[in-house]
Protein backbone atom coordinates (compact mmCIF):
# COMPACT_ATOMS: atom_id res chain seq x y z
CA UNK A 1 0.00 0.00 0.00
CA UNK A 2 1.18 3.53 -0.65
CA UNK A 3 0.56 6.74 1.24
CA UNK A 4 1.15 9.88 -0.80
CA UNK A 5 -1.54 12.14 0.67
CA UNK A 6 -0.10 13.93 3.68
CA UNK A 7 -3.55 15.07 4.83
CA UNK A 8 -4.80 11.48 5.09
CA UNK A 9 -1.66 10.41 6.96
CA UNK A 10 -2.35 13.12 9.53
CA UNK A 11 -6.11 12.58 9.73
CA UNK A 12 -5.67 8.86 10.38
CA UNK A 13 -2.67 9.43 12.66
CA UNK A 14 -0.52 6.91 10.78
CA UNK A 15 3.01 6.93 12.15
CA UNK A 16 6.30 5.40 11.07
CA UNK A 17 6.46 1.95 12.65
CA UNK A 18 2.69 1.59 13.20
CA UNK A 19 0.64 -1.54 12.82
CA UNK A 20 -2.27 -0.74 10.50
CA UNK A 21 -5.56 -2.14 9.25
CA UNK A 22 -5.75 -2.75 5.49
CA UNK A 23 -8.74 -3.27 3.25
CA UNK A 24 -9.14 -3.98 -0.43
CA UNK A 25 -9.93 -0.84 -2.45
CA UNK A 26 -10.94 -1.00 -6.10
CA UNK A 27 -9.77 -4.14 -7.89
CA UNK A 28 -6.58 -5.04 -6.05
CA UNK A 29 -5.10 -1.93 -4.44
CA UNK A 30 -4.87 -2.20 -0.64
CA UNK A 31 -5.89 0.84 1.38
CA UNK A 32 -4.66 1.72 4.86
CA UNK A 33 -7.85 2.30 6.86
CA UNK A 34 -6.42 3.22 10.26
CA UNK A 35 -3.54 2.69 12.61
CA UNK A 36 -3.61 0.54 15.74
CA UNK A 37 -2.41 2.89 18.51
CA UNK A 38 -2.99 0.22 21.13
CA UNK A 39 -0.07 -1.73 19.63
CA UNK A 40 2.42 1.15 19.85
CA UNK A 41 5.50 0.80 22.05
CA UNK A 42 6.47 4.49 22.01
CA UNK A 43 9.05 4.25 19.21
CA UNK A 44 6.59 5.25 16.46
CA UNK A 45 7.18 8.67 14.91
CA UNK A 46 4.81 11.09 13.16
CA UNK A 47 5.59 11.28 9.43
CA UNK A 48 6.91 14.52 7.99
CA UNK A 49 6.91 15.04 4.24
CA UNK A 50 10.47 15.84 3.10
CA UNK A 51 11.17 19.32 1.73
CA UNK A 52 13.75 17.96 -0.70
CA UNK A 53 13.61 14.99 -3.05
CA UNK A 54 15.45 12.02 -1.46
CA UNK A 55 16.83 11.02 -4.89
CA UNK A 56 18.17 14.34 -6.24
CA UNK A 57 17.77 16.83 -3.36
CA UNK A 58 15.69 19.20 -5.51
CA UNK A 59 12.78 21.09 -3.99
CA UNK A 60 9.47 19.27 -3.66
CA UNK A 61 6.13 21.04 -4.04
CA UNK A 62 2.48 20.29 -3.50
CA UNK A 63 0.29 22.18 -5.96
CA UNK A 64 -2.93 23.76 -4.71
CA UNK A 65 -5.82 21.32 -4.87
CA UNK A 66 -3.59 18.26 -5.34
CA UNK A 67 -2.82 15.43 -2.94
CA UNK A 68 0.66 14.49 -4.12
CA UNK A 69 3.92 16.19 -3.27
CA UNK A 70 6.24 16.15 -6.28
CA UNK A 71 9.89 16.70 -7.11
CA UNK A 72 10.26 19.68 -9.47
CA UNK A 73 13.39 18.36 -11.19
CA UNK A 74 12.45 16.87 -14.56
CA UNK A 75 15.87 15.19 -14.71
CA UNK A 76 15.57 13.52 -11.33
CA UNK A 77 17.15 10.03 -11.62
CA UNK A 78 14.27 8.40 -9.73
CA UNK A 79 11.77 9.99 -12.12
CA UNK A 80 13.82 8.76 -15.07
CA UNK A 81 13.63 5.18 -13.87
CA UNK A 82 9.89 5.42 -13.23
CA UNK A 83 9.27 6.94 -16.69
CA UNK A 84 11.18 4.09 -18.31
CA UNK A 85 9.30 1.48 -16.24
CA UNK A 86 6.02 3.10 -17.29
CA UNK A 87 7.07 3.16 -20.96
CA UNK A 88 7.79 -0.59 -20.91
CA UNK A 89 4.78 -1.50 -18.74
CA UNK A 90 1.92 -3.77 -19.79
CA UNK A 91 -0.51 -0.92 -20.48
CA UNK A 92 2.01 0.94 -22.63
CA UNK A 93 4.63 -0.75 -24.84
CA UNK A 94 4.24 -4.08 -22.96
CA UNK A 95 7.91 -5.11 -23.23
CA UNK A 96 8.24 -8.43 -21.44
CA UNK A 97 11.48 -8.62 -19.49
CA UNK A 98 11.69 -4.89 -18.81
CA UNK A 99 10.33 -4.89 -15.30
CA UNK A 100 11.52 -2.51 -12.58
CA UNK A 101 14.63 -4.49 -11.63
CA UNK A 102 15.94 -4.82 -15.18
CA UNK A 103 15.16 -1.19 -16.02
CA UNK A 104 17.07 -0.12 -12.91
CA UNK A 105 20.01 -2.28 -14.01
CA UNK A 106 20.04 -0.77 -17.48
CA UNK A 107 19.98 2.77 -16.10
CA UNK A 108 22.69 2.11 -13.51
CA UNK A 109 24.91 0.50 -16.16
CA UNK A 110 24.65 3.64 -18.30
CA UNK A 111 23.07 1.76 -21.20
CA UNK A 112 19.65 3.44 -21.00
CA UNK A 113 18.76 7.05 -20.24
CA UNK A 114 15.77 7.41 -22.56
CA UNK A 115 13.09 5.14 -24.07
CA UNK A 116 14.94 5.40 -27.40
CA UNK A 117 17.93 3.64 -25.84
CA UNK A 118 15.89 0.45 -25.41
CA UNK A 119 15.81 0.17 -29.20
CA UNK A 120 19.57 0.61 -29.54
CA UNK A 121 20.56 -2.15 -27.13
CA UNK A 122 22.88 -4.80 -28.51
CA UNK A 123 23.05 -8.42 -27.44
CA UNK A 124 26.49 -7.97 -25.89
CA UNK A 125 25.15 -5.04 -23.83
CA UNK A 126 22.45 -7.23 -22.32
CA UNK A 127 24.71 -10.25 -21.78
CA UNK A 128 27.05 -8.08 -19.72
CA UNK A 129 24.30 -7.50 -17.16
CA UNK A 130 23.79 -9.76 -14.11
CA UNK A 131 21.13 -12.48 -14.44
CA UNK A 132 21.14 -12.42 -18.25
CA UNK A 133 22.18 -15.42 -20.32
CA UNK A 134 21.89 -16.19 -24.04
CA UNK A 135 18.21 -17.12 -24.00
CA UNK A 136 17.01 -14.34 -21.72
CA UNK A 137 18.99 -11.74 -23.70
CA UNK A 138 17.50 -12.97 -26.97
CA UNK A 139 14.01 -12.93 -25.48
CA UNK A 140 14.40 -9.36 -24.21
CA UNK A 141 15.69 -8.04 -27.54
CA UNK A 142 12.87 -9.84 -29.36
CA UNK A 143 10.30 -8.27 -27.03
CA UNK A 144 11.81 -4.82 -27.63
CA UNK A 145 11.63 -5.32 -31.41
CA UNK A 146 8.04 -6.56 -31.17
CA UNK A 147 7.01 -3.45 -29.24
CA UNK A 148 7.59 -1.39 -32.39
CA UNK A 149 4.28 -2.80 -33.63
CA UNK A 150 2.31 -1.35 -30.73
CA UNK A 151 -0.27 1.23 -31.89
CA UNK A 152 0.23 4.97 -31.62
CA UNK A 153 -2.12 5.18 -28.62
CA UNK A 154 0.13 2.94 -26.52
CA UNK A 155 3.26 4.88 -27.45
CA UNK A 156 1.49 8.14 -26.55
CA UNK A 157 0.41 6.69 -23.20
CA UNK A 158 3.92 5.36 -22.66
CA UNK A 159 5.39 8.86 -22.78
CA UNK A 160 3.84 9.52 -19.37
CA UNK A 161 2.38 12.92 -20.21
CA UNK A 162 0.69 14.19 -17.08
CA UNK A 163 -3.08 13.59 -17.00
CA UNK A 164 -2.91 11.52 -20.22
CA UNK A 165 -4.08 8.10 -19.12
CA UNK A 166 -4.74 5.10 -21.35
CA UNK A 167 -8.30 6.14 -22.28
CA UNK A 168 -7.32 9.74 -23.08
CA UNK A 169 -4.40 8.46 -25.16
CA UNK A 170 -6.76 6.26 -27.18
CA UNK A 171 -9.11 9.19 -27.84
CA UNK A 172 -6.27 11.50 -28.85
CA UNK A 173 -4.65 8.85 -31.04
CA UNK A 174 -7.95 8.13 -32.77
CA UNK A 175 -8.48 11.84 -33.46
CA UNK A 176 -4.96 12.58 -34.73
CA UNK A 177 -3.37 9.38 -36.01
CA UNK A 178 0.23 10.55 -35.63
CA UNK A 179 2.57 12.54 -33.45
CA UNK A 180 3.06 15.11 -36.18
CA UNK A 181 -0.65 15.88 -36.43
CA UNK A 182 -1.00 15.87 -32.65
CA UNK A 183 1.84 18.36 -32.20
CA UNK A 184 0.26 20.68 -34.78
CA UNK A 185 -3.02 21.01 -32.82
CA UNK A 186 -3.99 24.19 -31.01
CA UNK A 187 -5.52 24.34 -27.55
CA UNK A 188 -8.99 24.74 -29.07
CA UNK A 189 -8.47 21.77 -31.40
CA UNK A 190 -7.33 19.59 -28.52
CA UNK A 191 -10.44 20.54 -26.54
CA UNK A 192 -12.56 19.26 -29.43
CA UNK A 193 -11.29 15.72 -28.78
CA UNK A 194 -13.54 13.62 -26.55
CA UNK A 195 -12.12 13.09 -23.04
CA UNK A 196 -9.78 16.10 -23.37
CA UNK A 197 -10.49 18.98 -21.00
CA UNK A 198 -8.61 22.18 -20.38
CA UNK A 199 -6.11 20.66 -17.93
CA UNK A 200 -5.26 17.76 -20.26
CA UNK A 201 -5.01 20.01 -23.32
CA UNK A 202 -2.60 22.34 -21.55
CA UNK A 203 -0.52 19.42 -20.30
CA UNK A 204 -0.18 18.06 -23.85
CA UNK A 205 0.78 21.48 -25.19
CA UNK A 206 3.34 21.96 -22.42
CA UNK A 207 4.86 18.54 -23.08
CA UNK A 208 5.33 19.04 -26.79
CA UNK A 209 6.59 22.61 -26.34
CA UNK A 210 9.74 21.17 -24.76
CA UNK A 211 12.47 20.66 -27.41
CA UNK A 212 13.78 17.58 -25.56
CA UNK A 213 10.36 15.94 -25.74
CA UNK A 214 10.07 16.82 -29.42
CA UNK A 215 13.47 15.19 -30.02
CA UNK A 216 12.40 12.09 -28.07
CA UNK A 217 9.25 11.67 -30.14
CA UNK A 218 11.15 12.14 -33.41
CA UNK A 219 13.74 9.57 -32.33
CA UNK A 220 11.03 7.03 -31.44
CA UNK A 221 9.34 7.56 -34.81
CA UNK A 222 12.72 7.19 -36.53
CA UNK A 223 13.11 3.85 -34.73
CA UNK A 224 9.86 2.70 -36.33
CA UNK A 225 7.41 3.27 -33.47
CA UNK A 226 3.96 4.88 -33.61
CA UNK A 227 3.39 4.06 -37.27
CA UNK A 228 0.54 5.94 -38.88
CA UNK A 229 -2.43 3.91 -40.02
CA UNK A 230 -1.56 2.41 -43.38
CA UNK A 231 2.22 2.48 -42.76
CA UNK A 232 4.12 -0.75 -43.24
Amino acid sequence: ATLHNEDIVRQRDIRVGDYVVLQKAGDVIPEIVRSLPERRDGSELPFRMPVHCPACQSEVVRAAGEAATRCVNGRCPAQLVERLIHFASKGALDIEGLGPANVQQLVESGLVASPVDFYQLKKDDVLALPRFAEKSANNLLAAIRASKEQPFARVLFGLGIRFVGAEVAREVAHATGSFQRLMDLSHAELLAIPAVGDKIAQSILDYFADPENQALVKALVDQGLAKEQGDT
